[in-house]
């Protein structure tokens, strides 16, 4: 494992220095940036550059497709429900950076209609650090690196 965790700290590193080169930017979508930089299996990318290194993930796919299936079911249905709903619903507070994670990225592939997010971050119903999960895409994001 240790050597996968090496592998995935490498790949991670590569993939975001791509995103941040101008003149490769275009190669990487912003979805696919946003989740290697939050450690959010990229479950809705077809790449061998994540398949294999599945399990070093901090939110793991079997946590993010439920959220995901949940979401798109009851949207369907035209039931709309706030973040506090969702975390509620998927594990509480101790899940909120995945929630908020999966959220984003799935905002970032142009997933869901307005109303779904203007329901998810509603006034008062979401922490403050949700709010970002509907903003555009940013390059300062990945300063840390």
């Amino acid at each position: 494992m240790k050597e996968k965790k090496i592998l995935f700290n490498l790949q991670r590193f590569q993939i975001l220095q791509t995103k941040l080169n101008p003149s490769t930017s275009e190669l990487i979508s912003d979805s696919y940036a946003y989740a290697w930089y939050q450690k959010l299996y990229p479950f809705r990318d077809d790449s061998d550059l994540h398949e294999d290194l599945e399990e070093c993930f901090d939110t793991k796919k079997e946590f993010a497709i439920p959220v995901i299936e949940y979401a798109d079911k009851e949207w369907l249905d035209k039931r709309y429900y706030t973040f506090y709903q969702y975390e509620e619903k998927f594990g509480g507070r101790e899940n909120r950076h995945s929630l908020i994670a999966i959220f984003r990225y799935m905002f970032l592939n142009n997933t869901f209609d307005d109303k779904f997010w203007e329901t998810l971050i509603k006034p008062q119903e979401h922490p403050v650090e949700a709010s970002l999960i509907t903003s555009n895409f940013n390059y300062d994001y990945f300063e840390l690196i």
